[in-house]
């Protein structure tokens, strides 16, 4: 019987201490999982990588709230963030599968990418770029669950071994009580012991349960945040992408068309300058609900950034997609209460049908193409494309590519045209015309290829090749007449303007106060620079201004008198009719009396007939210009140039 009892005391010692053993190992576990896991580092590192997607968006669509230097800050968070992935516990978790291996490296390489790229990247790289780093959203998302779910498998088949242990160990423990008060003391303390670890396992599984619901919270939120605009809550640019791509994919196999619409806010602009930017938010806000009620099964609207949207839907003929938009532009057109302030607005609308292109780009260029072209016929016009857009694009690119050679080339030269006394006919002085020397179309006048200079800013180079033509033809005249230069508005908001004119003057030899430039007066309202400071300078230094095609624009007396124009020219619309309409000749009765009380001098342009040179000289109209004296020509007249008849 003793040996029985020492060989069950003795089996209860051993299995005591196997136990015991068991225990502390368990514990050394718990230990481990009180401290950060793997899942904790893998949510930090998707979490971190939401938000720096989401900063990057809000950087690539244009607006002023976020700066590259906060999104170099939020990629250097990101690469701290990701070298976690080489080392400890975590690195050795994603060396455990060739999956979270090579997400490992694709994540790297995009951080590496923008690490040395980010600044040297335009707005519109970004956005493109950004379309790779959402190719690993989903991938992150899953590393991030099975880690998560791994360390909760990992705590509950700890739970479980420790589970059973408390079972073996109670059941040991009768045995000892029976046989020793010692014995059964020490199954008590142990008893008490696996009770705790018991404790800590349940607490810690529910914490990381409770861990994993506000992460899939999280998550869920940033997902949103990333896909939708923050100030009205309509699905924005990269929901506008990723749905275009996929009504795309669906209409193709339907083989019905997707109708894209872009429009934006007419003078969106003048709002926010008038009454401030959070009026601007409030009116862009109230849009976004009026489009939203108007919304219909299968339609989606979008803000693509600014006070442009968007529009999609499949199955519409081009009659119902024109009714559509007109729909649109008339709800957009209602007037706004915004703070008491009563605001009309009004859209311009560029439709495409996917009858003959599928590629998104496309659309959405071809969108654009009959956007523009609707907004150059004015407010509230609705455009469908056409094959002769993008031919018209193409056109006016290659008439950028000559621009530039002609440039090079020195094929721009200027024509003279008189301005004249309109009483004794002597000249008083000359317009200095530009022509464009074409290798194969020939001559060509300024209405062809201005526009698309000021579009690409060599209008700065043009105008300044034909200021320098103008002033050294004019130092080289006997007789010291005026040289009168059309300055364009882009020119005029050009900081390095005034130096232009200057370094011409300085250069040529000519006398600032021979050299008068004409104005429009749609450069008086340019928002590039204070036009008017710019004037005021060119005054200081002697150069005369005139503005150009009086009563077309939309000057006021305060901004005449401010700047105490030398002389205005009233434009030919005007000129022209005088002598057979007595309300052409009232306004050019007016436009000259009110010249005269501010003291400025007036010239009237597009003088053909000898009818109005005598309405001209009636009302007191001193100087003229027209065919009926001369057509621009590459020489001026002899008189003027060696002072002699």
């Amino acid at each position: 019987m003793n040996r029985i009892l020492v060989g069950i005391i003795f089996s209860l010692f051993i299995t005591t201490g196997y136990i015991a053993f068991l225990v502390y190992d368990r514990q050394q576990e718990l230990q481990k999982l009180t401290h950060y896991t793997e899942s904790w580092s893998v949510a930090q590192l998707v979490s971190e990588y939401y938000r720096f997607e989401s900063w990057i968006g809000l950087y690539a669509t244009e607006t002023d709230d976020v700066t590259v230097d906060q999104v170099r800050m939020r990629l250097e968070i990101m690469l701290s963030q990701n070298d976690l992935l080489k080392e400890g516990g975590l690195g050795r978790y994603i060396n455990s599968a060739k999956a979270h291996q090579a997400l490992a490296l694709r994540l790297e390489n995009i951080l590496n990418y923008l690490d040395g790229h980010l600044e040297k990247m335009s707005r519109s790289e970004l956005k493109l770029y950004l379309k790779n780093m959402h190719s690993l959203d989903a991938p992150l998302s899953q590393l991030s669950s099975t880690a998560l779910t791994k360390d909760v498998n990992t705590i509950n088949e700890t739970n479980l071994k420790i589970q059973v242990l408390y079972y073996i160990y109670s059941a040991l423990s009768l045995l000892l009580v029976i046989l020793s008060f010692i014995l059964g003391f020490l199954i008590i303390y142990q008893n008490k012991n696996i009770l705790k670890a018991h404790t800590q396992v349940k607490t810690l599984a529910e914490e990381l349960q409770l861990s994993k619901e506000t992460l899939q919270i999280q998550n869920t939120k940033l997902e949103y945040d990333v896909y939708h605009d923050s100030l009205t809550g309509m699905k924005n640019r990269l929901f506008f992408w990723d749905d275009l791509n996929k009504l795309n994919l669906q209409a193709e196999e339907k083989h019905i068309s997707v109708t894209v619409m872009l429009f934006d806010l007419d003078r969106f602009k003048e709002v926010n300058d008038t009454y401030g930017h959070d009026a601007g938010d409030l009116l862009l806000r109230e849009v976004s609900t009026r489009l939203n009620a108007l919304s219909r099964f299968s339609e989606t609207f979008y803000r693509l950034g600014g006070d442009e949207f968007a529009f999609l839907s499949s199955g519409l003929t081009e009659a119902a997609a024109v009714s559509r938009a007109r729909e649109i532009s008339d709800t957009i057109s209602k007037p706004y209460t915004i703070n008491n302030q009563l605001i009309k607005i009004a859209t311009c609308v560029g439709i495409v049908l996917s009858d003959n292109e599928r590629r998104s780009d496309y659309l959405y260029k071809f969108a654009d193409l009959a956007l523009y072209e609707a907004k150059k016929e004015g407010s509230q016009q609705i455009k469908v494309f056409r094959q002769r857009m993008l031919q018209k694009l193409q056109e006016s690119r290659t008439l950028e590519n000559d621009m530039a050679r002609a440039i090079e080339n020195d094929e721009f030269v200027v024509y003279y045209q008189p301005i004249v006394n309109s009483v004794s006919k002597e000249i008083y002085g000359y317009e200095a015309l530009i022509r464009w020397m074409h290798p194969v179309k020939g001559m060509l006048s300024p209405d062809s290829f201005i526009f698309a200079a000021e579009k690409t800013g060599m209008i700065n180079e043009i105008g300044k090749t034909v200021l320098k033509l103008a002033c050294r033809e004019a130092v080289s005249w006997a007789v010291p007449a005026r040289i009168s230069v059309n300055v364009s508005p882009v020119q005029l908001g050009s900081k390095s303007f005034i130096n232009t004119v200057q370094s011409v003057l300085a250069e040529t030899g000519l006398p600032a106060n021979r050299l008068e430039l004409e104005v429009t007066e749609s450069s008086l309202f340019s928002d590039r620079n204070n036009p008017i400071t710019i004037l005021k300078k060119l005054r200081a230094l002697g150069v005369r201004i005139s503005i150009d095609d009086f009563g077309t624009g939309y000057s006021s007396l305060s901004r005449l008198s401010e700047l105490n124009f030398d002389k205005i020219k009233i434009d030919k619309s005007f000129v022209n009719p005088i002598s057979t309409q007595e309300d052409a000749l009232n306004i050019v009765k007016l436009i000259t009396g009110m010249a005269k009380s501010l003291n400025m001098g007036v010239i009237a342009e597009g003088v053909e007939t000898e009818e109005q040179l005598e309405r001209l000289q009636a009302l007191g109209c001193e100087l003229v210009q027209g065919y009926l004296f001369s057509k621009p020509q590459p020489q001026v007249d002899s008189k003027i140039k060696s002072g002699q008849e």
